[in-house]
């Protein structure tokens, strides 16, 4: 039941700007970026305690699954608890939604600099937004799936606590969850990769500006 939890850092370029027109446009593309690296402070912020909350979920369901069904009160504990840090989870993970859609209304700001530029210095910061759009999309899809894996994981703790659950149903959903938790694994590997891009590009578009100055 080994969880996945996603981690990334959009990397914000300190620029020294020139005398040129060119310092104008570095200096609104740096300031957005870094609006939107702020903005996800929250998110990424969010990680190392949604990281924990994992571990602990993980471990205290261990314990659960070792306990017998003469053991049923301390099971219906267990699983309160189990159910207690999974909604903690959950509210962790709606705040980083909260957070990224605050970075997504900076997007806005990189259409009002492509107007202000032409030629491969347009056409690199036009990727560079396509990129960025990408990378949220792709946290947007990362929430889904992992939404899903915790309404699995809700329905594997309320199994524990039924007597009559075979061990066959257990192991099924467990198989469940965990091909669910491979989907999820995928997503942050995607939206890392994705924040990837968006770093090379984005320092790509600072190097094109500064070599028209």
């Amino acid at each position: 039941m080994k969880k996945s939890s996603i981690g990334f850092v959009l990397a914000v370029t300190l620029v020294l700007f020139g005398c040129s027109s060119n310092s104008s446009i570095e200096k609104q593309l740096s300031t957005t970026m870094a609006k939107m690296n702020s903005a996800e402070k929250v998110s990424r912020d969010a990680q190392g305690e949604l990281t924990e909350l994992e571990k602990l979920e993980q471990e205290l369901f261990y314990e659960t699954m070792e306990l017998s069904h003469e053991q049923l009160g301390e099971v219906k504990i267990k699983v309160t608890e189990l159910e207690e840090l999974l909604g903690q989870r959950l509210a962790q993970i709606k705040g980083e939604e909260k957070s990224i859609r605050k970075a997504t209304k900076s997007m806005d700001e990189l259409d009002v600099i492509i107007e202000q530029v032409d030629g491969d210095v347009k056409k690199s910061i036009e990727e560079l937004k396509i990129a960025v759009s990408n990378r949220y999309e792709l946290h947007s899809s990362f929430v889904v799936e992992y939404k899903k894996l915790t309404s699995l994981q809700k329905e594997l703790y309320e199994m524990l606590v039924v007597v009559e659950t075979r061990l066959m149903g257990l192991e099924d959903k467990v198989g469940e969850v965990n091909a669910q938790n491979e989907v999820v694994r995928s997503a942050v590997t995607s939206f890392n990769d994705a924040t990837l891009k968006v770093n090379t590009l984005k320092d790509a578009a600072f190097v094109g500006l500064q070599d028209e100055e």
